[in-house]
């Protein structure tokens, strides 16, 4: 990534942030909501959220976690495997839980009730947390919440190589003897760039498989979840004036790794593309097809395939739309787009930019059955038995046969069916999700073509914007932050304070152990004291 006037950067970053009532004592044994933030893993901007409003209504403690990121939490080579470690990231936020574990009873939570809670990659990494704790669980984590959760493109150690040879020729490390000796002399802003990733990757210890093929097989910690996207989740993670067939196509491609067939593509092209949509301004006439087949291939129907898993194995796991209706949002086609449930989650102005006009109006109801929802998992694992109103709906869990889910809509909550016209969609995509994880070789391009589903299932639906649904793509600040409703906030200086009801606390919670000699960095650090 490279500067953005929306983030500060400091190599000083390892910290949590902790909220909590302002009546808090040792002795008040909270329940924890230990958040962790998208943004791609590639940057973070954690400065911005603020935890206050939604640990008073709830009552409970709010914990946000900051982790390495790009280079710094997910460098792979040979190099790094012979002199560093490997997913630092993922071992920052296992590290703040054990830190947690051990010491947040001090400031008032119960160190026996966390849920690990994440949005967009935070919840790629939240699933990854729950494979990588299936062989042996740690004792760490009660429950889990995944908001608009996909999966990252875990490398193997010679895929991961090509993206550190990338890395040292875009440094001018590749001239010199030690490349990580190199690497490790320069400054984070030497080491930005937007020509090489970094994601998880196959480690054989901590990631050791692709996570839908340990949920599949499964090898994940059982523990009660929830887990669901927004309406419109690939509006702000597409391009905006794609405005022919081989752009979408294209896109389509580059997220399954180039790993697609054209006869698979032309089933792709039939079933989204051929679909007419509506028009909006400054937008290419195949944008909202594209951002259809996105959300479904990079969102919905891998939750639904995580949640699938889980119903199979008779765990408890509950599933929502989230799809408020915002005027300004609906007439330039990004609808609820992805992340925006933030804004429901911790209340308008408390997250990593401004919410839609609509959250201080006609949406304002929406934030407390939000908070209300997410608070009672937290406490009891259980969105129904700690509810503020008792005529909130009652929140069904996901089954295999029935996959209902509730949706956030005109300020209530309302079971529905995921509709089969859906259902078929990710049907016929279940071949090619698993190439976002594992690039494909070339006998596997060959061998596998999609296949259009058609009147396969029968599904009581109800209201259903859009029909086959929407994208995500973890992307860093465009996923996060978003254009088109969605303003940066500036620098980490103008982030609100916490409110004279709350207290936030700055630990700095040390990862001797994981650091290996790399540099730290986090982008947009700014705590609340």
């Amino acid at each position: 990534m490279k500067p953005n006037k929306r983030f500060t950067a400091d190599e000083d970053c390892l910290y949590v942030n902790i909220f909590a009532p302002s009546n808090a004592t040792p002795e008040s044994k909270l329940p924890v909501m230990y958040f962790i933030q998208g943004g791609g893993f590639q940057s973070l901007s954690n400065a911005n959220f603020n935890g206050s409003d939604l640990a008073k209504f709830g009552n409970i403690m709010v914990v946000q976690v900051n982790y390495r990121v790009g280079p710094y939490g997910f460098l792979q080579s040979k190099e790094v495997e012979a002199g560093a470690s490997m997913n630092n990231g993922l071992k920052d936020q296992i590290q703040g839980l054990k830190w947690l574990k051990q010491n947040v009873a001090a400031f008032g939570g119960n160190p026996d009730q966390m849920v690990a809670v994440g949005d967009s990659a935070g919840a790629t990494s939240v699933a990854m947390l729950l494979a990588a704790f299936g062989d042996n669980d740690p004792g760490l984590i009660k429950g889990a919440i995944m908001e608009s959760v996909s999966v990252a493109t875990v490398r193997t150690l010679e895929q991961g190589q090509e993206q550190y040879n990338c890395l040292t020729n875009a440094t001018g490390c590749n001239k010199q003897a030690d490349t990580l000796a190199c690497l490790r002399s320069l400054n984070s802003t030497s080491l930005q760039t937007e020509e090489c990733q970094f994601n998880p990757n196959l480690d054989g210890d901590l990631v050791k498989a692709p996570t839908l093929q340990r949920f599949a097989e499964g090898k994940y910690l059982k523990v009660p979840t929830i887990a669901g996207t927004c309406t419109d989740e690939g509006t702000k993670n597409v391009p905006q004036d794609t405005d022919t067939v081989e752009a979408a196509l294209k896109s389509m491609n580059d997220q399954a790794t180039q790993s697609l067939s054209n006869a698979s593509l032309a089933v792709l092209k039939e079933t989204y593309l051929d679909t007419p949509e509506p028009v909006f301004p400054d937008s290419g006439k195949l944008w909202r097809q594209l951002a259809n087949a996105q959300g479904d291939f990079r969102a919905h129907c891998i939750t639904k395939t995580f949640q699938d898993a889980m119903a199979r194995d008779g765990v408890k796991t509950f599933n929502y739309r989230y799809g408020p209706l915002d005027e300004e949002q609906e007439a330039l086609g990004f609808g609820a787009y992805h992340t925006v449930e933030l804004n429901g989650v911790f209340g308008p102005n408390n997250t990593d930019g401004a919410p839609p006009a609509s959250y201080s109006t006609t949406n304002a109801p929406t934030v407390p059955l939000t908070q209300a929802y997410w608070a009672s998992f937290v406490r009891t694992l259980d969105p129904n038995t700690a509810k503020i109103q008792a005529s909130m709906p009652q929140w069904e869990a996901w089954t295999v046969e029935g996959k209902q889910r509730l949706l956030f809509q005109n300020n209530t909550g309302t079971m529905e069916g995921m509709p089969a016209t859906q259902q078929d969609n990710c049907a016929m995509l279940a071949p090619m999700i698993p190439f976002i994880e594992t690039p494909a070789s070339d006998a596997q391009k060959a061998s596998v073509q999609l296949t259009k589903v058609s009147g396969s299932v029968d599904t009581e639906s109800g209201p259903s914007k859009g029909g086959k649904g929407n994208g995500t793509k973890h992307g860093g600040g465009k996923g996060e932050g978003g254009k088109g409703g969605r303003k940066g906030n500036g620098t980490n200086s103008s982030a609100p304070a916490a409110p004279p009801f709350s207290s936030a606390t700055r630990i700095d919670y040390g990862l001797s152990e994981v650091l290996s000699a790399m540099i730290v960095v986090c982008i947009g650090q700014f705590l609340l004291v």
